[in-house]
């Protein structure tokens, strides 16, 4: 059997399975109504029989289920789907099966149904996504540790994806004062975590040498590396320190060794692009200093970056010691030639030593001002060069799906112009349907975001096309409902692709509900399921 981590969150197949479907622990993350929904994908080439077991963190209770998932197909599992699990559960998974999976966590305090924070919780909701992890690791790390950085609060979430109880070692790498302050090492050992459970960390249970805690504040900005004896699989959310019902989360889970490399991949990166702009984070992995080149390609037209279409810009920072962190933003002063205002890009990071990245994307402050919203962040994964197929899977992709939406942002990342071919399932209606589009261009280096294919008419599809008509997309208010919850694998014709997913409410423009973005990495496949 094949399995996942999902540790709030992630084990083997890594998966976060659910945080909690009324509270929150006290240690974790602001406000109450957190819960979280599994989407998994069979990318095998045969129906999947999966089993997922969640263990909760404070006791020895599980709670299973079982499942059979066709090839390519994807299932959504809530709470509910778990018999027995309690209200306030909080704790991890792990996911298995007899084909190749992957799978997507989904954490929000949105309501839904008897889950989050109902109605009149709040004005505006939280919501992030992030991979289960196929690979864990006796050594995971996270580019970006915050404690209370500008009213930024990481928290980290470490599972035993192992065969006997473990602790754990998490070495963070901070500033020893603010508002600067030379890069100490401040380090916390967990107690022992049964096999497949998990615990939370963050920054404030850390000491350095002299058993003092690491400062809070604006600077306290750096990274963490947790270690065991065992594999461990890890996700981070991010989170305004300290709000009554939280209005933003940001997720991505832990890096290991398989995401190490000397080449790095960001899809999206955004320079005043519709009020939002990115901040590229590169940690060094390696055991000295070294030099990094960012490569950024202005988007495609289908993108909407008209201001810098196929025009490339660098920036450089060398000497970036052992362990340590660096932010690349497209405004910088050091970027040549200056990219543009309204700008949408996508990045390659070129080092000497072996790197790893996460790119962090907000309103402006300027967009906030002029429109009076609520934040909306989220963050991904860089991808590494070793990573990159012909074929990515996207387990979970919404059109107006209960009010939410996705755009897929595939970045080529060959030598030369290449076409993708996108293919989504889902069931529609209680019957299986698949729809396949047409060729679709994408330049080398450049990224295209795929977004509203249901609005794209007849000559973006090849046979069955996807219409708001099929997907029984009632109006403007209902939206499509569950008929819109697909799943994608999106194909090249030969040169290597990444890719990103990025979920909005829906409209984007005038959403029905207010809730933050979430993206996911998508997983690269080397055969199409």
């Amino acid at each position: 059997m094949k399995r996942i981590s999902l540790s709030v969150i992630l084990s083997l197949l890594a998966i976060f399975v659910l945080i909690g479907s009324a509270i929150a622990a006290a240690d974790a993350l602001p406000g109450s109504g957190w819960w979280s929904g599994e989407q998994i994908q069979n990318v095998g080439s045969s129906p999947a029989t999966i089993s997922i077991v969640a263990y909760d963190s404070l006791s020895a209770s599980q709670y299973s289920l079982s499942d059979t998932i066709q090839p390519g197909a994807g299932t959504n599992y809530l709470p509910g789907a778990f018999a027995g699990m309690p209200q306030g559960f909080q704790g991890s998974a792990i996911v298995s099966s007899d084909q190749d999976i992957r799978a997507i966590v989904n954490v929000t305090n949105r309501y839904s149904a008897a889950l989050g924070l109902g109605d009149a919780g709040s004005p505006h909701y939280a919501g992030g996504q992030y991979q289960g992890m196929n690979v864990p690791n006796t050594t995971i790390q996270f580019p970006l540790a915050k404690n209370n950085h500008f009213n930024k609060t990481t928290t980290f979430f470490i599972q035993n994806a192992g065969t006997v109880a473990a602790t754990a070692t998490a070495t963070f790498k901070l500033p020893n004062a603010l508002p600067s302050g030379t890069i100490t090492d401040y380090t916390y050992t967990t107690p022992s975590i049964g096999v497949g459970q998990m615990v939370v960390v963050t920054p404030n249970d850390a000491r350095n040498s002299l058993n003092q805690p690491p400062p809070a504040g604006n600077g306290a900005i750096g990274s963490l590396t947790v270690t065991s004896t065992q594999p461990l699989a890890g996700t981070v959310l991010e989170h305004f320190t300290a709000e009554t019902h939280a209005t933003l989360v940001q997720a991505i889970r832990s890096a290991t060794a398989n995401d190490y490399d000397t080449k790095l991949y960001a899809p999206i990166i955004k320079n005043n692009y519709f009020g939002r702009f990115t901040g590229l984070q590169v940690q060094n992995v390696t055991s000295g200093p070294v030099n990094l080149t960012v490569t950024y390609v202005g988007g495609d037209t289908q993108s909407g970056g008209v201001s810098c279409i196929g025009n490339t810009y660098t920036d450089a920072y060398n000497n970036l010691p052992a362990g340590q962190s660096w932010t690349f933003f497209p405004y910088a002063s050091t970027v040549t030639p200056a990219i543009p205002d309204k700008c949408f890009l996508a990045a390659t990071v070129q080092a000497n030593g072996n790197v790893i990245g996460e790119v962090n994307e907000a309103f402006t402050t300027a967009e906030l001002t002029r429109t009076g919203r609520y934040q909306e962040a989220t963050a991904y994964n860089t991808l590494p060069n070793n990573s990159a197929t012909t074929v990515i899977s996207m387990p979970l992709y919404k059109e107006d799906s209960v009010s939410k939406a996705t755009g897929a942002t595939i970045q080529n990342v060959g030598t030369s112009d290449t076409t993708v071919v996108l293919t989504f399932k889902g069931t529609i209606n209680g019957s299986p349907m698949t729809f396949i589009s047409q060729p679709q261009l994408i330049h080398a280096g450049a990224s295209v975001v795929f977004l509203d294919v249901r609005l794209k008419g007849p000559s973006f599809w090849n046979g069955t096309e996807l219409t708001p008509a099929v997907l029984g997309c009632q109006n403007a208010t209902i939206g499509c409902g569950n008929n819109g919850l697909l799943s994608l694998v999106v194909t090249s014709n030969g040169q290597p692709i990444i890719g990103i997913a990025q979920e909005s409410s829906y409209p984007i423009n005038n959403p029905r509900v207010q809730q933050d973005k979430a993206n996911y990495e998508g997983f690269n496949l080397t055969v199409a399921p």
